[in-house]
């Protein structure tokens, strides 16, 4: 197996088929200072990143889970007046 090297990090022949990665973009979060302090003694450095992101997915999931449960409702009722 060949080990290309680049910028300081190992790659292997497989890592370098796989997708590239989303870009990241910085945003800033205003929370009350009892949270924030909870927020960074639960979550170590770089966990914190993760956690936002999964949180903010399954919030987004499940609002389209409900869109899509609004309109099939919506369907369904369309159906029983005709």
């Amino acid at each position: 197996m060949k080990i290309f090297r680049r910028r300081k990090t190992v790659y292997t022949k497989f890592a370098m088929r796989q997708k590239a990665p989303e870009p990241i973009e910085r945003v800033t979060l205003k929370l009350p200072k009892s949270l924030a302090l909870y927020f960074r003694k639960a979550f170590p450095h770089g966990q914190r990143s993760k956690f936002v992101a999964d949180c903010i997915m399954d919030y987004r999931h499940s609002r389209e889970i409900e869109s899509m449960e609004d309109e099939l409702r919506k369907v369904g009722k369309n159906r029983d007046d005709q």
